[in-house]
Protein backbone atom coordinates (compact mmCIF):
# COMPACT_ATOMS: atom_id res chain seq x y z
CA UNK A 1 0.00 0.00 0.00
CA UNK A 2 1.41 3.38 -1.06
CA UNK A 3 1.43 6.47 1.16
CA UNK A 4 2.16 10.04 0.10
CA UNK A 5 2.97 13.36 1.78
CA UNK A 6 0.47 16.22 1.47
CA UNK A 7 2.64 18.45 -0.72
CA UNK A 8 3.56 15.59 -3.06
CA UNK A 9 -0.10 14.62 -3.32
CA UNK A 10 -1.08 18.16 -4.30
CA UNK A 11 1.42 18.05 -7.15
CA UNK A 12 -0.15 14.90 -8.58
CA UNK A 13 -2.79 14.85 -11.30
CA UNK A 14 -5.09 12.87 -9.04
CA UNK A 15 -8.60 12.53 -7.69
CA UNK A 16 -8.78 13.34 -3.96
CA UNK A 17 -11.32 11.21 -2.09
CA UNK A 18 -12.40 12.36 1.37
CA UNK A 19 -13.61 9.35 3.37
CA UNK A 20 -14.88 11.44 6.30
CA UNK A 21 -18.54 12.03 7.05
CA UNK A 22 -20.64 14.47 4.99
CA UNK A 23 -20.63 16.85 7.98
CA UNK A 24 -16.81 16.87 8.17
CA UNK A 25 -16.58 17.26 4.40
CA UNK A 26 -19.02 20.17 4.39
CA UNK A 27 -17.05 22.05 7.04
CA UNK A 28 -13.78 21.86 5.11
CA UNK A 29 -11.97 19.62 2.66
CA UNK A 30 -9.27 19.78 0.00
CA UNK A 31 -10.64 21.95 -2.84
CA UNK A 32 -11.96 19.73 -5.62
CA UNK A 33 -12.13 16.59 -3.47
CA UNK A 34 -15.04 14.16 -3.72
CA UNK A 35 -16.76 12.81 -0.62
CA UNK A 36 -16.99 9.01 -0.44
CA UNK A 37 -17.66 8.49 3.27
CA UNK A 38 -17.30 5.29 5.26
CA UNK A 39 -19.91 6.44 7.79
CA UNK A 40 -22.93 8.69 7.83
CA UNK A 41 -22.89 11.54 10.37
CA UNK A 42 -25.03 9.48 12.74
CA UNK A 43 -22.93 6.33 12.36
CA UNK A 44 -19.74 8.25 13.10
CA UNK A 45 -21.32 9.55 16.32
CA UNK A 46 -22.32 6.01 17.35
CA UNK A 47 -18.80 4.64 16.74
CA UNK A 48 -17.27 7.52 18.71
CA UNK A 49 -19.62 6.95 21.65
CA UNK A 50 -18.81 3.22 21.74
CA UNK A 51 -15.08 4.01 21.62
CA UNK A 52 -15.34 6.38 24.59
CA UNK A 53 -17.78 4.41 26.74
CA UNK A 54 -16.95 0.77 25.95
CA UNK A 55 -13.67 0.36 24.10
CA UNK A 56 -11.65 0.41 20.90
CA UNK A 57 -12.32 -3.16 19.78
CA UNK A 58 -16.08 -2.77 20.15
CA UNK A 59 -15.95 0.52 18.21
CA UNK A 60 -14.00 -1.15 15.38
CA UNK A 61 -16.51 -4.00 15.28
CA UNK A 62 -19.43 -1.59 15.02
CA UNK A 63 -17.57 0.43 12.42
CA UNK A 64 -17.00 -2.66 10.27
CA UNK A 65 -20.69 -3.42 10.50
CA UNK A 66 -21.55 0.02 9.17
CA UNK A 67 -18.89 -0.08 6.43
CA UNK A 68 -19.98 -3.48 5.14
CA UNK A 69 -23.42 -2.18 4.19
CA UNK A 70 -21.95 0.87 2.42
CA UNK A 71 -19.20 -1.03 0.57
CA UNK A 72 -21.09 -1.84 -2.68
CA UNK A 73 -22.05 1.82 -3.22
CA UNK A 74 -18.58 3.02 -2.23
CA UNK A 75 -16.91 0.73 -4.76
CA UNK A 76 -19.39 1.90 -7.39
CA UNK A 77 -18.27 5.48 -6.68
CA UNK A 78 -14.56 4.61 -6.76
CA UNK A 79 -15.00 2.73 -10.04
CA UNK A 80 -15.79 6.08 -11.68
CA UNK A 81 -12.13 6.99 -11.16
CA UNK A 82 -10.47 3.68 -12.08
CA UNK A 83 -7.55 4.35 -14.37
CA UNK A 84 -6.74 7.60 -12.54
CA UNK A 85 -4.49 8.19 -9.58
CA UNK A 86 -6.59 8.40 -6.40
CA UNK A 87 -5.46 9.99 -3.13
CA UNK A 88 -7.47 8.84 -0.10
CA UNK A 89 -7.62 10.86 3.09
CA UNK A 90 -9.56 11.03 6.34
CA UNK A 91 -9.11 13.30 9.34
CA UNK A 92 -5.54 12.39 10.35
CA UNK A 93 -4.49 9.49 8.12
CA UNK A 94 -5.93 6.81 10.38
CA UNK A 95 -8.06 3.73 10.01
CA UNK A 96 -10.71 5.15 7.69
CA UNK A 97 -8.35 6.12 4.87
CA UNK A 98 -5.94 3.21 5.52
CA UNK A 99 -8.61 0.53 5.24
CA UNK A 100 -10.08 1.93 2.02
CA UNK A 101 -6.62 2.47 0.47
CA UNK A 102 -5.65 -1.14 1.26
CA UNK A 103 -8.89 -2.46 -0.24
CA UNK A 104 -8.62 -0.41 -3.44
CA UNK A 105 -4.94 -1.33 -3.78
CA UNK A 106 -5.88 -5.02 -3.64
CA UNK A 107 -8.44 -4.41 -6.40
CA UNK A 108 -5.84 -2.91 -8.74
CA UNK A 109 -6.52 0.81 -8.28
CA UNK A 110 -3.62 3.29 -8.52
CA UNK A 111 -4.21 4.57 -5.02
CA UNK A 112 -2.34 6.41 -2.26
CA UNK A 113 -3.14 7.12 1.38
CA UNK A 114 -2.32 10.74 2.25
CA UNK A 115 -0.19 10.93 5.38
CA UNK A 116 -1.67 12.93 8.23
CA UNK A 117 -5.04 13.34 6.48
CA UNK A 118 -6.97 16.59 6.40
CA UNK A 119 -5.35 17.66 9.68
CA UNK A 120 -1.94 17.70 7.99
CA UNK A 121 -3.40 19.44 4.92
CA UNK A 122 -4.69 22.19 7.22
CA UNK A 123 -1.21 22.57 8.75
CA UNK A 124 0.25 22.82 5.24
CA UNK A 125 -2.24 25.57 4.26
CA UNK A 126 -1.58 27.62 7.40
CA UNK A 127 2.18 27.24 7.06
CA UNK A 128 2.11 28.24 3.39
CA UNK A 129 -0.13 31.26 3.93
CA UNK A 130 1.97 32.41 6.89
CA UNK A 131 5.10 32.44 4.71
CA UNK A 132 3.45 33.50 1.45
CA UNK A 133 5.31 36.08 -0.64
CA UNK A 134 2.88 38.06 -2.76
CA UNK A 135 4.73 39.12 -5.92
CA UNK A 136 1.71 40.37 -7.91
CA UNK A 137 0.53 43.97 -7.63
CA UNK A 138 -3.07 44.23 -6.41
CA UNK A 139 -5.61 46.45 -8.16
CA UNK A 140 -8.21 47.02 -5.46
CA UNK A 141 -11.81 47.82 -6.44
CA UNK A 142 -13.65 50.01 -3.93
CA UNK A 143 -17.15 51.40 -4.07
CA UNK A 144 -20.46 51.72 -2.28
CA UNK A 145 -22.77 48.73 -1.86
CA UNK A 146 -24.39 47.75 -5.14
CA UNK A 147 -21.61 49.20 -7.30
CA UNK A 148 -21.15 45.83 -9.02
CA UNK A 149 -17.56 45.21 -7.92
CA UNK A 150 -17.96 41.42 -7.92
CA UNK A 151 -19.46 41.45 -11.40
CA UNK A 152 -16.51 43.52 -12.63
CA UNK A 153 -14.01 41.18 -10.95
CA UNK A 154 -15.55 38.20 -12.71
CA UNK A 155 -14.80 39.77 -16.10
CA UNK A 156 -11.08 39.27 -15.43
CA UNK A 157 -9.30 35.91 -15.30
CA UNK A 158 -6.65 37.40 -13.01
CA UNK A 159 -8.99 38.21 -10.12
CA UNK A 160 -9.77 36.93 -6.64
CA UNK A 161 -13.38 37.10 -5.45
CA UNK A 162 -12.88 37.09 -1.68
CA UNK A 163 -16.59 37.35 -0.91
CA UNK A 164 -17.25 34.45 -3.24
CA UNK A 165 -14.62 32.35 -1.47
CA UNK A 166 -16.09 33.30 1.91
CA UNK A 167 -19.69 32.99 0.69
CA UNK A 168 -20.43 36.21 2.55
CA UNK A 169 -20.95 39.78 1.25
CA UNK A 170 -19.28 41.32 4.31
CA UNK A 171 -22.24 43.27 5.69
CA UNK A 172 -25.04 42.76 8.18
CA UNK A 173 -27.11 41.17 5.40
CA UNK A 174 -24.04 39.52 3.91
CA UNK A 175 -25.11 35.93 4.53
CA UNK A 176 -28.64 36.27 3.12
CA UNK A 177 -29.20 33.48 0.60
CA UNK A 178 -25.68 32.12 1.14
CA UNK A 179 -24.00 29.48 3.28
CA UNK A 180 -20.84 31.08 4.72
CA UNK A 181 -17.72 28.96 4.59
CA UNK A 182 -15.50 28.03 7.51
CA UNK A 183 -12.09 29.62 8.01
CA UNK A 184 -10.50 26.28 7.08
CA UNK A 185 -12.29 26.08 3.74
CA UNK A 186 -11.77 29.76 2.96
CA UNK A 187 -8.02 29.47 3.57
CA UNK A 188 -7.76 26.37 1.38
CA UNK A 189 -9.65 28.00 -1.49
CA UNK A 190 -7.70 31.24 -1.16
CA UNK A 191 -4.36 29.43 -1.30
CA UNK A 192 -5.49 27.48 -4.36
CA UNK A 193 -6.50 30.71 -6.14
CA UNK A 194 -3.27 32.46 -5.19
CA UNK A 195 -1.26 29.58 -6.62
CA UNK A 196 -3.29 29.73 -9.84
CA UNK A 197 -2.42 33.43 -10.19
CA UNK A 198 1.13 33.43 -8.85
CA UNK A 199 2.67 34.35 -12.22
CA UNK A 200 0.30 37.26 -12.86
CA UNK A 201 1.78 40.76 -12.77
CA UNK A 202 -1.54 42.23 -11.57
CA UNK A 203 -4.44 40.73 -9.63
CA UNK A 204 -7.86 42.38 -9.35
CA UNK A 205 -9.44 42.15 -5.91
CA UNK A 206 -12.23 43.89 -4.00
CA UNK A 207 -11.38 46.24 -1.15
CA UNK A 208 -12.25 44.58 2.17
CA UNK A 209 -11.57 44.93 5.86
CA UNK A 210 -9.51 42.25 7.60
CA UNK A 211 -12.71 40.24 8.22
CA UNK A 212 -15.31 38.99 5.76
CA UNK A 213 -18.19 37.69 7.83
CA UNK A 214 -16.47 35.37 10.29
CA UNK A 215 -13.33 34.64 8.25
CA UNK A 216 -10.10 36.57 8.60
CA UNK A 217 -7.80 37.52 5.73
CA UNK A 218 -4.12 36.57 6.04
CA UNK A 219 -2.06 39.59 6.98
CA UNK A 220 0.13 39.53 3.86
CA UNK A 221 -2.95 39.87 1.64
CA UNK A 222 -4.55 42.58 3.75
CA UNK A 223 -1.31 44.58 3.72
CA UNK A 224 -0.99 43.99 -0.02
CA UNK A 225 -4.46 45.47 -0.52
CA UNK A 226 -3.54 48.59 1.45
CA UNK A 227 -0.41 49.02 -0.68
CA UNK A 228 -2.21 48.21 -3.92
CA UNK A 229 -3.60 50.46 -6.64
CA UNK A 230 -6.96 51.53 -5.22
CA UNK A 231 -9.72 52.32 -7.70
CA UNK A 232 -13.13 53.78 -6.88
CA UNK A 233 -16.08 52.32 -8.79
CA UNK A 234 -18.90 54.87 -9.02
CA UNK A 235 -22.44 53.98 -10.01
CA UNK A 236 -25.80 55.78 -9.86
CA UNK A 237 -27.79 54.98 -6.71
CA UNK A 238 -30.82 53.80 -8.70
CA UNK A 239 -28.64 51.30 -10.59
CA UNK A 240 -27.17 50.18 -7.28
CA UNK A 241 -30.67 49.66 -5.88
CA UNK A 242 -31.57 47.57 -8.94
CA UNK A 243 -28.55 45.40 -8.26
CA UNK A 244 -29.64 44.87 -4.64
CA UNK A 245 -33.12 43.86 -5.81
CA UNK A 246 -31.57 41.34 -8.20
CA UNK A 247 -29.31 39.93 -5.48
CA UNK A 248 -31.65 39.94 -2.47
CA UNK A 249 -35.14 40.09 -3.97
CA UNK A 250 -35.80 36.36 -3.80
CA UNK A 251 -34.98 36.32 -0.05
CA UNK A 252 -37.62 38.82 1.10
CA UNK A 253 -38.79 36.79 4.14
CA UNK A 254 -35.24 36.36 5.38
CA UNK A 255 -34.64 40.10 5.03
CA UNK A 256 -37.76 40.95 7.03
CA UNK A 257 -36.62 38.65 9.86
CA UNK A 258 -33.19 40.33 9.94
CA UNK A 259 -34.51 43.88 10.06
CA UNK A 260 -34.74 43.89 13.85
CA UNK A 261 -30.94 43.70 13.94
CA UNK A 262 -30.89 47.16 12.36
CA UNK A 263 -32.63 48.83 15.33
CA UNK A 264 -29.39 50.22 16.72
CA UNK A 265 -28.19 51.29 13.29
CA UNK A 266 -31.14 53.18 11.92
CA UNK A 267 -34.42 54.61 13.21
CA UNK A 268 -37.41 52.52 14.20
CA UNK A 269 -39.40 54.56 11.68
CA UNK A 270 -37.14 53.31 8.87
CA UNK A 271 -37.43 49.71 10.09
CA UNK A 272 -41.23 49.88 10.04
CA UNK A 273 -41.21 51.48 6.60
CA UNK A 274 -38.82 48.85 5.24
CA UNK A 275 -40.99 46.02 6.56
CA UNK A 276 -44.06 47.63 5.01
CA UNK A 277 -42.38 48.07 1.61
CA UNK A 278 -40.98 44.55 1.58
CA UNK A 279 -44.36 43.07 2.51
CA UNK A 280 -45.90 45.09 -0.34
CA UNK A 281 -43.18 43.76 -2.68
CA UNK A 282 -41.91 47.30 -3.35
CA UNK A 283 -38.35 46.07 -3.62
CA UNK A 284 -36.78 49.00 -5.49
CA UNK A 285 -38.09 51.49 -2.93
CA UNK A 286 -36.90 49.38 -0.02
CA UNK A 287 -33.46 48.95 -1.65
CA UNK A 288 -33.09 52.73 -1.96
CA UNK A 289 -33.84 53.15 1.75
CA UNK A 290 -31.34 50.40 2.64
CA UNK A 291 -28.70 52.28 0.65
CA UNK A 292 -29.45 55.80 1.84
CA UNK A 293 -30.18 55.10 5.51
CA UNK A 294 -27.79 52.27 6.23
CA UNK A 295 -25.18 51.15 3.71
CA UNK A 296 -24.05 54.56 2.42
CA UNK A 297 -23.77 55.95 5.94
CA UNK A 298 -21.91 52.95 7.34
CA UNK A 299 -19.67 52.16 4.38
CA UNK A 300 -18.88 55.68 3.16
CA UNK A 301 -16.52 55.96 0.21
CA UNK A 302 -15.03 59.45 0.05
CA UNK A 303 -14.07 60.18 -3.55
CA UNK A 304 -11.14 62.32 -2.37
CA UNK A 305 -9.38 59.22 -1.00
CA UNK A 306 -8.88 57.76 -4.48
CA UNK A 307 -6.63 58.99 -7.27
CA UNK A 308 -8.45 56.79 -9.78
CA UNK A 309 -12.25 56.78 -10.14
CA UNK A 310 -14.26 55.01 -12.85
CA UNK A 311 -17.88 55.91 -13.64
CA UNK A 312 -18.65 53.82 -16.74
CA UNK A 313 -17.31 51.06 -19.04
CA UNK A 314 -15.66 49.59 -15.96
CA UNK A 315 -13.93 46.53 -17.41
CA UNK A 316 -12.77 48.45 -20.48
CA UNK A 317 -11.34 51.30 -18.41
CA UNK A 318 -9.64 48.91 -16.00
CA UNK A 319 -8.04 47.15 -18.96
CA UNK A 320 -6.79 50.54 -20.18
CA UNK A 321 -5.42 51.18 -16.68
CA UNK A 322 -3.37 47.97 -16.89
CA UNK A 323 -1.90 49.02 -20.24
CA UNK A 324 -0.92 52.39 -18.80
CA UNK A 325 0.76 50.73 -15.84
CA UNK A 326 2.73 48.48 -18.16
Amino acid sequence: MKTIEVEDALNLDAVFADTRTPKEFEEATIPGAVNIPLFSNEERAVVGTIYKKIGKNEAIEKGMEFVSKHLPNMLKEFNKYKGKKIVIFCWRGGMRSRSITALLDSLGFDVYQMKGGHKEFRRYVLRTLENYKLTSKLIVLNGLTGSGKTEILNKFNNSIDLEGLAQHRNSLLGAVGLKPRSQKMFDALLLKRLEELKNEKYIFIEGEGRKIGNVILPLFLYNGMKKGINVLIERDINKRAERLVKEYGSHKEELIKLLDKFNKLTSNKNILLLKKLLNENKLQESALIFLKEYYDKKYSCSREKYKIAIKENYAENLSKLIKKLE
